[in-house]
């Protein structure tokens, strides 16, 4: 029955069998800024040494003799930050040069690459973004929100235009993890605290506008269940209809009591948003109707760090066993899944039109028809015009 799932999973790599030592397989020592590298910090005796695994040619992974608390990879090109202490530095690996460094005067605690040249570096008070361009120091972007007070955070995310900038921590309390946020509009100057574990931000563009909308997506699960929020920040573009904000409730499996979600991840190409959990479930929502596609379990270990997977427009994550898993949209079944097993046929409609996907073939042709009959040939002319494929109107004329 696999042919007929809506997703595509696939193991791109078992770090083991590439000589990465399972106890260092977690989020203190590894990172992975995209799909492109893996970067390992381990000690071998008195030595330390950082790994970088090229996901292109993973069996060959570089390793060197560096000194560091954290090691991050340029999401596209061979390019390190390392931090020592409150030092940070940034080295080319191709031309062996180092590019630039700096010292803080207070601890970073958590940094994430947020564009291909620039840097999020969150400490205890505040939060920078450091450019690899030039000689520049890093720029103090917002002070943190007395919400993350005690937090460890695990991740920052900012908007493609990085005018939308989130610093996400999580906090044990009452004996359940409490997922703490804080949303900062760069133009506002104005932090909004949230409730929340996993967030993620998209351009979207609704059928009826011209201009994509930023959508903010977050998750959370309170003491009440699981919801998913979707909501556009910002003032809508001259013309555009408003987003219509979504709430989705969240289920979680009974055996699971505990899960939680830790990464979110968002697909523009197909308008939907990979939700993954403690427990190794992922769940696929449509951004536009909220609706779930597919709820199932991946991985038996936690998924612990995930980035966008873009040959497929999927989700790349790697769990504590070091298997590297992808879970991708399945282009030529998602359609047919979503009529025929959800039953939901104006999604699978509207999924077919704005993804260019087959599956439709039927529900494009009835809705031709019915506005081709009732005079209304400019909405029937939109019909076709996005049908993935247009000669299937001749073969039923």
């Amino acid at each position: 029955m696999a042919g007929q799932l809506p997703i595509k999973f696939q193991e791109h790599l078992q770090l083991q069998s590439v000589g990465i030592n399972v106890t260092n397989i977690g989020f203190s020592s590894l990172t992975m800024e995209s799909d492109k590298f893996i970067c390992v910090r381990e000690k071998v005796n008195d030595t330390a040494y950082v790994i970088i695994i090229d996901m292109a040619d993973p069996t060959n992974p570089i390793k060197r003799p560096i000194t560091a608390d954290s090691a991050i990879m340029n999401p596209t090109s061979k390019v390190i930050a390392l931090k020592a202490g409150k030092t940070l530095q940034i080295f080319n690996i191709e031309l062996r040069s180092r590019m630039k460094t700096y010292a803080m005067t207070e601890d970073c605690i958590f940094w994430k690459w947020v564009s291909v040249n620039a840097i999020g570096i969150v400490t205890e008070t505040s939060v920078y973004h450091w450019s690899m361009e030039g000689d520049s120091q890093p720029v103090k972007m917002f002070d943190r929100h007395q919400s993350l007070v005690g937090c460890q955070i695990i991740n920052y995310r900012t908007d493609e235009s990085l005018q939308w900038l989130l610093v996400n921590g999580i906090q044990a309390q009452e004996g359940r993890v409490v997922g703490r946020m804080q949303l900062y509009s760069v133009e506002r100057k104005v932090s909004q605290p949230i409730e929340g574990h996993a967030a993620a931000f998209t351009q979207f563009k609704l059928e009826a506008n011209k201009k994509s909308s930023t959508l903010f997506s977050f998750a959370v699960r309170g003491p009440q269940g699981g919801k998913l929020h979707i909501i556009e920040v910002g003032t809508p573009a001259p013309d555009n209809q408003a987003f219509q904000k979504k709430a989705i409730d969240v289920q979680f499996p009974a055996e699971a009591p505990n899960d939680f979600p830790v990464a979110m991840q968002t697909s523009a190409k197909h308008g939907v948003i990979y939700l993954v959990t403690k427990y190794g479930y992922v769940h696929i929502f449509d951004i536009e109707s909220g609706t779930l596609i597919y709820m199932n379990r991946i991985s038996a270990d936690t998924m612990f760090v995930t980035a966008p997977y873009e040959p497929t427009s999927g989700i790349i994550a790697v769990n504590r066993k070091g298997q590297v898993l992808s879970v991708s949209i399945d282009e030529d079944n998602v359609v047919l899944y979503v009529q025929n097993t959800l039953g939901n046929a104006e999604l699978a409609y509207k999924m077919s039109a704005r993804c260019n996907l087959p599956g439709a073939d039927q529900l494009f042709v009835a809705r031709f028809a019915q506005l081709f009959q009732s005079g209304n040939y400019s909405e029937a002319a939109k019909v076709a015009a996005t049908a993935p494929r247009v000669n299937v109107f001749f073969l039923h004329l």
